[in-house]
């Protein structure tokens, strides 16, 4: 089960007082008492695994009470967390009783019926991907809508729950239910109930963040999904809403198309403010939004910049978190990849700079690789006075030589990318003597010949480009 999806075990057992609602008045008062007195007695009982056959037997009864006996009973047991959800929906299936159950949820007159109904449907979309098929093979999406309609928030919540679960499981069935109209129904009910934070607004939110997430991102309804996510983020302190509505929105970022509808939304004050938290399942999301809209053009960067991010990245950099700190150096690479007077805020920012390189020294390769996108942007975009800083005082040639040591590919040419333009901007500044000087001693002239060899085309003509610059302008000199 993907972070997306959840147990309907984590569907909270209402009080019996809800739960009267959903016998209708029309019933006869015998049976209203009857009902009644079952809601009592089972709310207090647990279902027996071995009693699962005849639980399946009494759902087909004509018995109002008997079927509710069967359905709650089964209910109970594919929500228990201490048995397999998974092979208990496969002994239900078995059985082809769910047919019986999807009728119910659709047919049936009796709420409190529909109500077991769709929490057993719930609990198949906690299945795997065959079994929640049957839901579609059954016209439980259709049942699902209607749900959502109800005039009773205990089955509307059920309805959503199901939904979100499914939209979670693939991007397939995500698309499927977009293409269905899925939003529409979802931003009407999360106006109705965003007043509160109740667990159906909960919910909801859930439902819409799944709709935004996954990969490749959905084609449709961006706009309307950015605008609802980017409301929460702005209007709401709940956590568990602001978890749901950053991740959905860390996967709407990836479109450069939208970076502007986002920004004009107003969010990204909010998610600077959320870097601050105690929360990493809180910071991930926050800071991948905010690395997606680094991705973009200058003026989108500058939006960022802007929010006085900077002070945060430096704590950042010093997370326990790894995927924390992967995040702060990956935007910090997108920040040096803007112009010049942005990329100086990194460079003269002696603590932040302290830091990174500290992680250079002693981090994994991911966040070597996204420091070495850094050096290499740095090398490309900066100010030549902020590039001799870099050489000076923080020994950036020597840092790109050492990055030429490790095995991945990607670092290597992306640093060999790095050196090639830096030496191609300086080589006839006036302080080129000093460098040269510093390059010899970073072996870097060595290197570039072993790589030379190397099995990437890439990474061999980048080293050839180098020596043969290096060199020649060492023959000129020996002449």
């Amino acid at each position: 089960m993907s972070d997306q999806e959840r147990n309907a075990s984590f569907i909270k057992e209402k009080n019996v007082q809800k739960i009267y609602k959903l016998i209708p008045d029309s019933l006869p008062d015998e049976m209203k008492e009857a009902l009644k007195s079952s809601v009592d007695n089972f709310a207090q009982e647990n279902a027996e695994l071995e009693k699962i056959e005849e639980y399946v037997s009494k759902i087909n009864s004509d018995d109002i009470n008997i079927s509710y006996y069967g359905l709650n009973r089964c209910r109970k047991l594919l929500s228990n967390q201490t048995l397999s959800t998974e092979s208990l929906i496969e002994q239900i299936l078995q059985t082809n009783i769910h047919i019986k159950i999807f009728d119910i949820a659709k047919n049936n007159s009796v709420p409190l019926l529909k109500y077991e109904a769709l929490w057993i449907i719930c609990n198949f979309g906690c299945g795997t991907q065959k079994q929640i098929q049957n839901i579609l093979d059954n016209d439980g999406i259709n049942i699902l809508f209607l749900a959502l309609e109800s005039e009773f928030d205990e089955i509307i919540e059920l309805g959503v729950w199901a939904l979100a679960n499914i939209s979670g499981d693939n991007v397939q069935f995500r698309d499927m239910l977009l293409q269905k109209g899925i939003i529409e129904p979802l931003i009407k009910l999360a106006i109705r109930y965003k007043t509160d934070t109740s667990e159906i607004f909960k919910t909801i939110m859930w439902a819409i963040s799944n709709l935004a997430r996954g990969k490749p991102t959905t084609k449709i309804y961006q706009k309307e999904l950015l605008y609802i996510l980017s409301d929460i983020i702005n209007s709401i302190e709940n956590e568990e809403l602001l978890i749901d509505a950053c991740w959905g929105l860390s996967y709407l970022s990836e479109q450069e198309s939208q970076i502007n509808t986002l920004i004009s939304y107003g969010v990204v004050d909010k998610l600077t403010l959320l870097l601050q938290s105690e929360k990493q399942i809180i910071i991930i999301p926050a800071l991948r939004i905010i690395g997606n809209i680094l991705t973009g053009n200058e003026t989108q960067t500058d939006h960022v910049l802007n929010t006085g991010v900077l002070s945060r990245f430096e704590v950042l950099l010093q997370h326990k978190n790894k995927a924390i700190r992967r995040e702060v150096c990956w935007s910090i690479s997108n920040i040096a990849a803007g112009n010049a007077t942005q990329v100086k805020q990194i460079i003269r920012n002696e603590s932040l700079l302290k830091s990174l390189f500290k992680l250079l020294e002693q981090d994994i390769l991911e966040i070597k690789k996204e420091i070495a996108f850094f050096l290499s942007n740095s090398a490309i975009y900066a100010d030549l006075d902020d590039l001799d800083h870099l050489v000076m005082s923080h020994e950036f040639i020597k840092k790109l030589s050492n990055l030429l040591d490790l095995s991945d590919k990607t670092i290597i040419q992306v640093s060999l990318e790095g050196i090639l333009e830096w030496i191609k901007r300086v080589q006839h500044d006036e302080k080129f003597q000093v460098y040269k000087k510093l390059i010899e001693d970073s072996k870097i002239i060595e290197k570039v010949e072993q790589l030379q060899n190397h099995s990437s085309k890439v990474i061999y003509e980048n080293a050839y480009k180098i020596f043969e610059i290096l060199c020649h302008d060492q023959d000129i000199e020996d002449i």
